[in-house]
C-alpha cells in the first residue's frame, strides 16, 4: 500500500491530517504555569491522548485570544470522528469573512474538499491566499487542490511561495515546518521534506500530524520499517489516531492491516482512508462484493472521490469489463486532468491479481498521461520485467530513479540487477536460466533435465504448450530474491513464485528443502496461469500446484494427516468460495500452510472423484471471468453447495482413514521453506525445555487414557531413545508407525528407530527402517547417504545410483555425493557422467585439486575429447609436476 499528498489521495487525506495546529497547539509548561490549564490546553491535552469527547467539550468553552483555535480544535476533532457535517458547522457559524479569520476558514475548506466538496474549498482558499501574509498551512492545501484539478503549473507556484517564506529565515512553529514539508514533498524535494519533518518533530514531539506525514513520505518510498516506526510513535501517544492507524495498516506486511483498519473504523466509521485501504485488500484477494460495499460507503460519504472510483475502475478492469473502466476513466480525466496515478494504481491492482500484461499496458498510460508520476515508471518497470522484457523495464527503473532516488523499490531492484549482470545464462529447449556461476556447474546439469521433464510431463497431461522460453533466475541471497520478486525484501517463508512466463528461485544452497520439488511446483504455475491467462484464484493454481508435487515423484507432497483431522474437527475448514482468504488473511506460517494443504485436498477431491479431465476443465473455466458457482455448475453438473457436501463427505472419510488418536491442544508440526522443507514436530523437542520425567508421566497418563495416541507414542519414543532405555522406546516408536505409517514431520518413528537399531550394531533392521522412511520421506539426506554407501559396498549399483540422485534434491553440494557418483559412473564405464561428476568437484572440491583434474583428465581421455583431457592433464602437473599418475596419463594421451 502506498500514500501521497499528491492529487490522487487529497479527497482523503487534507482533513484527516488531523494537525496540531500552531495556533491550538498546547501552551507550553512554563505558559500552563502561569495561565494555568486553560480550556484550549485541555482540549489540545485530550486530543493527544484520544479523549475526543472531551477535548470537543473544552475546545468549545475556549475564548479570548484562544478562540479561533479552540473553534479549529473542535472541528478538526468532529471530522477525525466522522461528524463532518458539525465539523463543517462549527467553522461556518465562527467565519465573518474566510480573509479576516483565514485559520477558520482553512480548516472549512480542508473538510469541505474531504467531504468531495472541492470547487467550494478552492473558492474559499482562493480568497484567504490573496492576503498579505497567508498562512503556511492555506497555501499548502491550496496547492494541493489545484495540484488535484490538474493545475500543476499554478499548484507549483503556490507550493514554492511557502518555500519561499521559510527560506526567508522567520521563525516557524512546528506545524508550519511541517506544511513546508509538505510544500518540498510536492515539489518533489524529497531529501528537504525528509528534514524538515524531522524538525518539526524534534521541535514539538507532540505533532502527530507532522510524524504522520513523515510516514506517509515513507510510506510513499516503500520504506515500510521506517513508515510503521512513524505511524507508532503517534499510536503510542494516541492509540486512536486515525491516521497513524490506517496509514500502519498500509505499512503491515501482516493481518494486523485488519485490526489496525477495524481500529480505525471504530473511532471513525467514515474515515473514507480506511474504507479504501480495505476496499484494496478485498480486491487483491479477489472479493469483488465486499470491495465493492466499501467502495459505497466511501461514495456516500464523497461522491467524486478519486480513491473510490480508481477501485471501482480496478474492480471493472478485473473483470474485463472495458465499457465500465472507459467510463470511471473520463469521468476521472474531466475531475482531475492529467491524472496518471489513476492508471497506475489500476495497473497496481491488476499486477495484484497477476495480470502483468494489463498492468503494463496501464502503466504505459500512467507515464504517458502524466510524464512527472515517477512511481508511475517503476510500476510499468516491475511489471515489464515480471513479463520477462528485463531490458525495457530496466530502462524504466533507471529512469525513475533518476527523477527519484529516494524510491526504495526502486533502488532495490537496480541493485538486484548489478548481482543479475554477474549470473551465468544456460539455456535449454524451452527455458532460459541465469544463476550464479556455482549453480551453473554444480546445479545446472540436473536443473536441466528437471525442467525438460516437468515440461514433457506437465504441458502433454494438460493439453497446453506454454509460451517459451520461461524464464529462471536462480538467487544465493534471499533478499535479491525477494526484491527480483516483490520489489522489497522482505518476503516471508516464500522460496519461489512464478509469474506466468518468469520463475524466481531461492538458489538450493539457501533453501534448506527439496530443490526440485520447489522447481516442479513453479512450473506447475506456468501451465496453470498460462491457460487463465493469469485470472486464476491462488487457491486453486497452489492447490494444483501442491498436487503435481505429488504426482511428480512419490516422496514429494505433503503429509498433513493429523493436521487434517484437527482442521476439521476444530471446524477450521474453510467454504471454497473462501479458500483466498487462508493465504490472505493467514495470522501465522501455520495458517499459510494449511491453506495450500486445504486447497490441495480440494484439487485431489476433483481428481479422485471426478477425474483428471474435470479438474483440466476448471482450469479452462477460469480463462473467462464468470462466477466461481457458474463455473462450478459447468464443470461439475451441480451447485457450489452441493459439490461443497460432497467435498465435506470425502474429508470425513479421508480423517476416518486416520487411525490414530489426535490430541487437539498438541501444536502443528512447524514447515520450513514455504512448506517444502521439513516440517519439524515441536512436541518431541518438550524435553529440551521441560522436565523429561514430567514429560514421560504425561505421555503415559495419555496413553492410558487413549491408547492410539500417536503424539505421545513418538515423545515418550524419542525420550527413552535418548535416556538409552532402548527396549521401551522401540515398543512406543513401533505403535507410533504403525498408527502413521507415512509420518512427514521431523522426527518420524522410522527416522528414529534407525539410529537406535545403529546403536544396537543391528544394521539389516537399521537400512529397512531407512527404506521405509525415504518411501514417503523426502528430506533426509543423512538417511539416503547411508543407504547409497551400503548399496555401493554391496555391489548394488543401481540402488545406490537411484539414492544418490535422491540426496542430490536434498544437498547438490555435497562433496560425499559427486566422489561417489564420480566413482560410480567410471565403474559403469559411463564417462559422460563421470566427466560431469569431476567437473562439479572442481567447483566444489579445493582439497585435493590435482587428484581431481587428474581424475578428469582420465575420463576426458576415456570418452575421447583428447584436448579437454590434455589441458586438465597439464593443469595438475603445474601443480605437481612429480605426480607420478598424472604423468602416466599424459604418456598415454600423448601416444593415443
Amino acid at each position: 500500500m502506498r500514500t501521497s499528498p499528491t492529487a490522487i489521495s487529497i479527497l482523503l487525506g487534507i482533513a484527516f491530517a488531523l494537525t496540531n495546529l500552531h495556533w491550538a497547539a498546547a501552551p507550553s509548561a512554563a505558559a500552563a504555569q502561569i495561565e494555568g490549564e486553560t480550556p484550549l490546553f485541555l482540549g489540545n491535552k485530550y486530543y493527544w491522548q484520544g479523549l475526543y469527547e472531551d477535548a470537543i467539550e473544552h475546545y468549545l468553552q475556549a475564548d479570548g485570544g484562544d478562540w479561533a483555535a479552540g473553534i479549529i480544535g473542535a472541528s478538526r476533532t468532529w471530522a477525525l470522528q466522522g461528524e463532518y457535517e458539525k465539523a463543517i458547522e462549527v467553522c461556518r457559524e465562527a467565519i465573518r469573512d474566510p480573509q479576516q479569520d483565514p485559520y477558520i476558514a482553512t480548516q472549512l475548506a480542508e473538510v469541505l474538499a474531504v467531504i468531495g466538496q472541492v470547487d467550494k474549498a478552492i473558492t474559499i482558499l482562493q480568497e484567504v491566499v490573496e492576503i498579505a501574509t497567508p498562512p503556511i498551512r492555506s497555501l499548502v492545501q491550496y496547492g494541493k487542490l489545484l495540484d488535484l484539478k490538474g493545475r500543476r503549473d499554478s499548484a507549483d507556484g503556490v507550493f514554492q511561495i511557502a518555500v519561499d517564506r521559510h527560506a526567508e529565515g522567520l521563525r516557524l512553529d512546528s506545524e508550519e515546518i511541517a506544511m513546508v514539508a509538505v510544500a518540498n514533498w510536492q515539489l518533489e524535494r524529497f531529501h528537504d521534506a525528509n528534514r524538515l519533518f524531522r524538525t518539526a518533530i524534534r521541535s514539538d514531539p507532540t505533532n502527530l500530524e507532522a510524524q504522520v506525514l513523515w510516514g506517509d513520505l515513507y510510506l510513499e518510498k516503500y520504506n515500510r520499517a521506517e513508515a510503521l516506526k512513524s505511524y507508532q510513535q503517534v499510536l503510542d501517544q494516541n492509540r486512536w489516531y486515525v491516521d497513524a492507524l490506517v496509514g500502519a495498516a498500509k505499512a503491515s506486511v501482516d493481518t494486523s492491516s485488519y485490526q489496525y483498519l477495524s481500529e480505525a473504523l471504530g473511532t471513525n466509521p467514515a474515515s473514507p482512508k480506511a474504507l479504501i485501504v480495505l476496499a484494496k485488500l478485498a480486491l487483491a484477494n479477489s472479493e469483488f462484493t465486499l470491495a465493492a460495499s466499501y467502495i459505497e460507503r466511501v461514495l456516500a460519504i464523497n461522491a467524486t472521490s478519486l480513491s473510490a472510483q480508481t477501485l471501482m475502475a480496478a474492480m471493472a478492469a478485473l473483470k474485463d469489463d472495458q465499457n465500465t473502466f472507459d467510463r470511471l476513466a473520463e469521468r476521472v480525466a474531466a475531475q482531475s486532468p492529467g491524472n496518471g496515478r489513476f492508471y497506475a494504481d489500476v495497473a497496481d491492482v491488476y499486477a495484484q491479481n497477476y495480470r502483468f500484461s494489463e498492468a503494463a499496458a496501464l502503466a504505459k498510460r500512467a507515464v504517458n498521461t502524466d510524464p512527472r508520476y515517477w512511481p508511475g515508471y517503476t510500476i510499468l518497470g516491475m511489471n515489464l520485467i515480471r513479463l520477462g522484457r528485463e531490458e525495457e523495464g530496466r530502462t524504466h527503473l533507471e529512469y525513475s530513479f533518476d527523477k527519484d532516488p529516494f524510491n526504495i523499490w526502486t533502488s532495490n531492484m537496480l541493485k538486484v540487477f548489478d548481482t543479475l549482470e554477474t549470473f551465468v545464462t544456460r539455456r535449454s529447449d524451452h527455458f532460459v536460466v541465469r544463476m550464479p556461476a556455482r549453480d551453473a556447474t554444480v546445479l545446472w546439469p540436473y536443473l536441466e533435465t528437471l525442467l525438460e521433464e516437468s515440461w514433457q510431463t506437465l504441458s502433454s497431461k494438460y493439453r497446453f504448450e506454454p509460451a517459451a522460453p520461461v524464464l529462471i533466475e536462480l538467487f544465493e541471497n534471499k533478499n535479491d530474491f525477494a526484491v527480483r520478486s516483490l520489489g522489497l525484501p522482505d518476503i516471508g517463508p516464500l522460496v519461489g513464485i512464478c509469474f506466468g512466463r518468469v520463475i524466481t528461485l531461492v538458489s538450493p544452497d539457501t533453501l534448506g528443502a527439496n530443490w526440485q520439488e520447489v522447481v516442479w511446483h513453479e512450473f506447475a504455475h506456468v501451465i496453470t496461469l498460462q491457460m487463465t491467462g493469469n485470472r486464476m484464484p491462488r487457491w486453486l493454481s497452489e492447490g494444483i500446484s501442491v498436487y503435481e508435487g505429488n504426482e511428480g515423484r512419490p516422496e514429494w507432497g505433503r503429509r498433513q494427516d493429523l493436521d487434517l483431522v484437527k482442521a476439521v474437527r476444530l471446524e477450521k475448514m474453510l467454504p471454497i468460495a473462501q479458500l483466498n482468504d487462508g493465504f490472505a488473511k493467514a495470522e501465522s506460517v501455520d495458517d499459510l500452510q494449511f491453506a495450500y494443504f486445504q486447497s490441495y485436498l480440494v484439487v485431489q477431491h476433483i481428481v479422485d472423484e471426478y477425474g483428471f479431465d474435470h479438474l483440466r476443465s476448471l482450469v479452462e473455466q477460469y480463462a473467462d471471468i464468470k462466477p466461481i458457482e457458474e463455473m462450478f455448475a459447468a464443470v461439475f453438473e451441480q451447485d457450489l453447495a452441493s459439490f461443497e457436501s460432497g467435498f465435506y463427505a470425502w474429508l470425513d472419510r479421508k480423517v476416518s482413514a486416520v487411525d490414530a488418536y489426535v490430541h487437539l491442544a498438541d501444536p502443528m508440526d512447524q514447515g520450513e521453506a514455504h512448506g517444502h522443507g521439513m516440517p519439524r514436530n515441536p512436541s518431541v523437542m518438550l524435553a529440551e525445555i521441560y522436565s523429561r520425567a514430567a514429560i514421560i508421566e504425561r505421555m503415559e497418563y495419555r496413553i492410558a487414557e487413549q491408547p492410539k495416541d500417536f503424539q505421545a507414542h513418538l515423545q515418550l519414543g524419542v525420550i527413552l531413545f535418548q535416556d538409552n532405555q532402548y527396549d521401551q522406546a522401540m515398543q512406543h516408536l513401533k505403535i507410533a508407525k504403525q498408527l502413521v505409517p507415512k509420518y512427514g514431520g521431523f522426527p518420524s518413528p522410522q527416522q528414529v528407530l534407525s539410529e537406535l537399531y545403529e546403536k544396537l550394531g543391528d544394521e539389516d533392521a537399521m537400512l529397512q527402517e531407512l527404506q521405509s522412511l525415504i518411501s514417503f520421506q523426502q528430506h533426509d539426506f543423512n538417511g539416503l547417504m547411508k543407504l547409497a554407501e551400503n548399496a555401493w559396498e554391496t555391489g548394488d549399483l543401481a540402488n545406490c545410483e537411484y539414492y544418490l540422485y535422491r540426496a542430490i534434491a536434498v544437498d547438490p553440494y555435497s562433496v560425499d555425493i559427486h566422489r561417489l557418483l564420480a566413482d560410480l559412473s567410471k565403474r559403469k564405464l559411463d564417462y559422460v557422467s563421470a566427466v560431469r561428476e569431476y567437473r562439479i568437484l572442481l567447483e566444489l572440491d579445493v582439497t585435493d585439486p590435482v587428484a581431481t583434474h587428474t581424475n578428469l583428465a582420465e575420463v576426458l581421455f576415456q570418452n575421447g575429447d583428447i584436448k579437454e583431457a590434455k589441458r586438465n592433464i597439464v593443469i595438475a602437473l603445474e601443480i605437481a609436476p612429480t605426480y607420478e599418475r598424472a604423468q602416466s596419463i599424459l604418456l598415454d594421451i600423448v601416444d593415443s
